[in-house]
């Protein structure tokens, strides 16, 4: 291969990647420069690749780079241009110096390790730019010399990878001693889940991710599906780089950006074999018989190479099982010695099916909301003291100068919650974490703006505030729309509320009673036409939810639709402060509205949410404009299907009482199906 990859290489691929975000109408891909050592090419050669690829697809696809890099040639003026050109970078970095000298040396055979540590602290400083480290497990390195190490650094993203090796090349050391890799891993395990809990370990992260039912965040554990390609320095398309170990030339696909569209070599045979070596059907008979393959989900396909190919299980197939089997252990262990509190404290008087609707539920929702605001001022108190500790007097006596009714809806605000969980934890020397694994951190001015504003005893919906403890507990996970775009979307907002209230003026009362806060949100990877809308208890009372589809704004009966189906779920979450519906612990079930398993609560709450939405789409159906017809019927022939179906599952969980009698409360009020005579 070239060492370098050409001018007429890169262009050609700029025009490929073009063509493929068209083609699949893609809104968002990531470009990883990787070697080798990319940084040998060039820092200038790098951030000038970025930015003719970004010009190819133009503004409307957004383009993450990131690079990897052993850190040597981190300079100054190296993150300066990568900083620029808003290009992450993860550090090869294996732990202590002993750690590091036993496979990365210079090729005289001196140690890295001091340059490796000046590429660090550099990079360090950049937090921008600062993805993360991944390093290479050797056993001969103590874990506990390892946390040591790491804690001390405090990476945004730590990745532990065990050796590349598979059954014609197994791991080396093991010959000696074959279980020091099984030993290790237990040990390690074990002290970051008792010691080390707040380093953001990826590798156990994601196999307690498996162990609970959710998606893998890695290849190590758990099914999946191909989501790369690699591009080789001549242009050539090539699979998972790693599959190299095997055989020379496994990894090719036969073609190159020269000749093939993306979309042809991501179609190819090559692809298509290691896409099913990623399912069940596709894993040898040793592994489908296996008590653990649905956590393992076989390994790392490149770990089960042999003699016949891929029809083995991993390597490192018992260290694999032997872990998991620990860290169930440890998960059963340490759940069964939690009391979980399953305790119904909702008022005797309280009459779920007023609650249920709007029309007869203000004594109900009241006595909810009463409850909340009670807790939340008591957080803010807290909050005031620890100021006052601090050295912040004035904003202390800023609190204490408030009237009641002003101090209840400032300690009520959603941004405000979360942002005094961040401070409360933070006084009792722990973190709180966005999604993406980074700790928050919340200081004093936030809360001083607010108070200092005048608009605390407003009762309007804040719509599009640039709140930012409305957007940070969500990381990088969600895009929030530019403030051009949410100034425009405001009067959207506007039509789709005068739709519910006209419609239902009891539910547009209540919406306004449990909801302060509209945020607007896109999904750049979704299609242009899909609407997107979620909400979280981290932030109650807020509504995130996306205006715009294809070029424009969002029709007023969708919004609309967005609305309702997210203050059901933060109606729900009241409820479920004083009463749980269902135990945290709950094994995972089907969802007719969701591709991956969900635990009980969640079906729960998209049938509570689907109630509601029927009797809208049946309102827009009768009476609504004709541009609306027919998607109000596609919604309720989904809908009534999606209940059946959710119900039916529902029948099956372990809920408490009070989830028990709001799931057959549901199923007596929602229209039923419609028989054929």
């Amino acid at each position: 291969m070239p060492k370098t990859m050409p001018d007429d290489i890169q262009k050609s691929f700029a025009d490929r990647l073009a063509e493929y975000v068209r083609e699949e109408g893609l809104r968002r891909a990531v470009i990883i420069f990787h070697g080798g050592e990319p940084l040998l090419a060039g820092a200038t050669t790098i951030t000038g690749f970025a930015e003719r690829l970004r010009a190819a697809v133009g503004s409307e696809v957004i383009l993450d780079f990131a690079l990897q890099t052993n850190g040597i040639l981190l300079t100054d003026a190296v993150l300066d241009q990568l900083e620029q050109a808003d290009i992450s970078v993860s550090l090869s970095l294996d732990g202590p110096k002993a750690a590091n000298d036993l496979h990365r040396t210079s090729r005289k055979g001196r140690s890295s390790f001091e340059s490796v540590m000046g590429g660090y602290q550099r990079l360090a400083s950049r937090p921008a730019i600062f993805a993360g480290i991944i390093a290479v497990i050797d056993p001969r390195i103590d874990p506990e010399d390892l946390f040591l190490f790491f804690d001390e650094l405090g990476p945004p993203k730590l990745d532990l990878l065990l050796p590349d090796a598979h059954h014609l090349r197994p791991p080396p050391g093991r010959a000696e001693n074959p279980a020091v890799y099984r030993d290790w891993l237990i040990r390690a395990f074990d002290l970051w889940f008792d010691r080390y809990p707040h380093l953001p370990l990826r590798t156990f992260e994601a196999l307690l991710d498996v162990a609970a039912g959710l998606p893998s965040a890695t290849d190590a554990f758990g099914f999946g599906d191909v989501n790369l390609l690699s591009i080789e320095t001549d242009g050539s398309y090539h699979d998972l780089d790693v599959l190299k170990i095997v055989a020379d030339g496994a990894s090719d696909l036969k073609g190159s950006v020269r000749d093939m569209a993306i979309s042809a070599a991501a179609a190819s045979a090559g692809i298509e074999r290691h896409r099913n070596l990623l399912r069940k059907e596709g894993l040898s008979e040793t592994c489908l018989s296996c008590t653990v393959v649905d956590i393992c989900g076989g390994g790392s396909v490149p770990h089960r190479f042999g003699p016949d190919g891929f029809n083995h299980p991993s390597i490192y197939c018992g260290e694999l099982a032997s872990l998991i089997t620990h860290v169930k252990g440890r998960l059963i262990e340490d759940l069964s010695g939690e009391e979980e509190d399953l305790e119904n404290r909702l008022p005797a008087a309280f009459d779920l099916a007023a609650f249920e609707r709007a029309e007869t539920a203000p004594d109900a929702l009241k006595a909810l909301l009463v409850d909340a605001d009670q807790v939340y001022a008591t957080n803010l108190t807290a909050v005031a003291a620890h100021l006052k500790e601090g050295g912040r007097q004035d904003l202390a006596d800023q609190l204490s100068g408030l009237d009641d009714t002003s101090f209840n809806q400032l300690a009520h605000r959603p941004g405000v919650v979360a942002w005094t969980r961040a401070i409360l934890a933070q006084r009792d020397g722990r973190q709180i974490h966005d999604v993406d694994g980074k700790p928050l951190l919340a200081d004093a001015s936030y809360l001083a703006d607010l108070v200092s504003s005048q608009d605390l005893g407003k009762q309007e919906w804040e719509v599009g505030k640039a709140d930012p403890w409305l957007r940070l507990p969500f990381g990088e996970q969600i895009v929030f729309e530019r403030d051009n775009v949410a100034e425009s979307a405001k009067a959207v907002v506007t039509e789709a509320f005068a739709i519910v209230r006209k419609w239902r003026p009891a539910l547009a009362e209540e919406m306004l009673q449990a909801c302060q806060a509209v945020q607007f949100v896109r999904d750049p990877t979704a299609h242009p036409d899909k609407i997107v809308s979620f909400s979280d208890d981290s932030v109650p009372g807020a509504l995130f939810v996306s205006v715009m589809q294809g070029d424009g704004l969002i029709d007023p009966y969708d919004l609309a639709d967005s609305l309702v189906h997210e203050h059901r779920h933060q109606k729900l979450y009241l409820l479920e402060r004083m009463a749980p519906t269902v135990s945290r612990f709950a094994p995972r079930v089907v969802s007719p509205w969701r591709a991956d398993l969900r635990p009980p609560s969640g079906l729960l709450h998209a049938v509570f949410v689907f109630v509601e939405l029927q009797r809208f789409w049946s309102h827009v159906l009768e009476t609504g404009p004709a541009h609306m017809k027919e998607r109000a019927a596609n919604q309720l022939r989904d809908t009534e299907r999606n209940l059946e179906l959710g119900l039916a599952t529902l029948e099956g969980c372990e809920l408490t009482p009070i989830g028990r009698a709001l799931a057959n409360l549901l199923d007596s009020v929602r229209t039923k199906p419609r028989l054929a005579a």
